[in-house]
């Protein structure tokens, strides 16, 4: 009889630890849960004191944002009383990435030229992971796509690809390693060649090495091929961005060149981010995100579309008639492998690019 409540106690004192234990891990998996939780959300501001946003873009887009700034201090100030200013910092996707990276710019907000640059800053632990699904459109908030720049009259007829390999055709573009917004303009005759040769490597690259035997001027930047092609007159095209080319040729090159935008090419996909790391030390990350986020609305887009940069809303573009031309735009997501895969094909240390002829 002993031994049988002896026996007893044993399993029920088992079934109690048992019990405890399951207990213990239910516990420590709900508190996990909500450091998870906690986490992820965004600091809450303090809307009764002021905040001070410094926005990184990439040459090409600051006229845009400079309005877009403004419109969203005006947005901001409405939604939640606080009072905000953005100083806006401006300079090639590589240069911005490089200055946060070193500390000398203490960006909250960044738009660079690629994504890559951004995955850069999350290395370096200045923007959190999952950075690119934070925002609608893997974080770009608007578009433009690869064009030329001809001369008024478009004396060499150029309109394909194919036209800027003419025996005499002199090309002026942007060095992509002084300005890594310019991979686009060699990325987006890869993109052309495959396109037409499917998994065609080779052509790719036979493309590409052509292009660039009838480059002639090689600029540091946008604003310097500007300078050769517009102010200097030479070359026959310049391959640039056609919010960059649409924006000149209603300014400073009214009457002098042309916009040519080829059948097919490349979509130029500025990416936002928050800077997660400058951001949470002055309590700004809340109005950072609020910022990212209002690039999607529609006053944004219609701010972007004044500028020559393509929305995303159809209902934006529909205000917009005769702008943009209606060719096939291809990109990297789609048509390629991604930028991690284009980087080391054509920009990346043994690379297509460092195997042409210095320019």
């Amino acid at each position: 009889m002993h031994k049988r409540n002896s026996t007893r106690t044993r399993a029920t004192l088992i079934g109690l630890l048992a019990l405890m234990m399951i207990l213990i891990l239910i516990t420590a998996c709900s508190g996990n849960k909500e450091n998870e939780v906690n986490e992820e959300e965004t600091p809450k501001s303090d809307y009764s004191k002021s905040v001070a946003l410094i926005n990184a873009v990439s040459d090409d887009t600051a006229e845009a944002y400079k309005e877009i700034d403004q419109a969203f201090i005006a947005s901001w100030k409405d939604r939640t009383g606080q009072s905000i200013t953005i100083e806006q910092s401006t300079g090639s996707s590589n240069a911005q990435k490089d200055s946060i990276i070193g500390g000398r710019l203490k960006a909250d907000i960044t738009t660079l030229g690629v994504g890559i640059d951004i995955d850069e800053l999350q290395a370096k632990g200045f923007v959190g992971e999952g950075w690119q699904q934070r925002y609608d459109y893997n974080s770009s908030p608007f578009s433009t796509a690869v064009a030329f720049v001809v001369r008024s009259g478009n004396p060499k007829a150029i309109a394909e690809w194919e036209d800027l390999l003419q025996p005499d055709a002199q090309i002026v573009t942007s060095n992509p390693t002084t300005d890594s917004d310019a991979r686009w303009y060699y990325a987006a005759p890869w993109a052309y060649s495959l396109d037409k040769q499917i998994d065609d490597t080779d052509a790719a690259k036979a493309f590409v090495t052509d292009f660039h035997q009838h480059v002639t001027v090689l600029a540091a930047n946008d604003k310097e091929a500007e300078a050769v092609f517009v102010d200097q007159g030479k070359g026959d095209v310049w391959v640039t961005t056609e919010s960059n080319a649409l924006r000149i040729a209603n300014t400073s090159g009214k009457g002098i060149i042309e916009v040519v935008v080829p059948s097919v090419t490349l979509t130029v996909e500025p990416i936002v981010s928050a800077v997660d790391s400058n951001a949470d030390a002055k309590g700004a990350r809340e109005a950072a995100n609020a910022y990212a986020d209002y690039l999607f609305t529609e006053e944004a887009q219609t701010i972007a579309a004044k500028h020559f940069f393509r929305p995303r809303f159809a209902s934006i573009l529909e205000q917009f008639p005769g702008v943009y031309a209606d060719v096939t735009l291809l990109t990297v997501d789609d048509n390629l492998t991604g930028w991690e895969d284009l980087q080391q094909a054509l920009f990346a240390d043994g690379g297509l690019f460092g195997q042409l002829p210095a320019k």
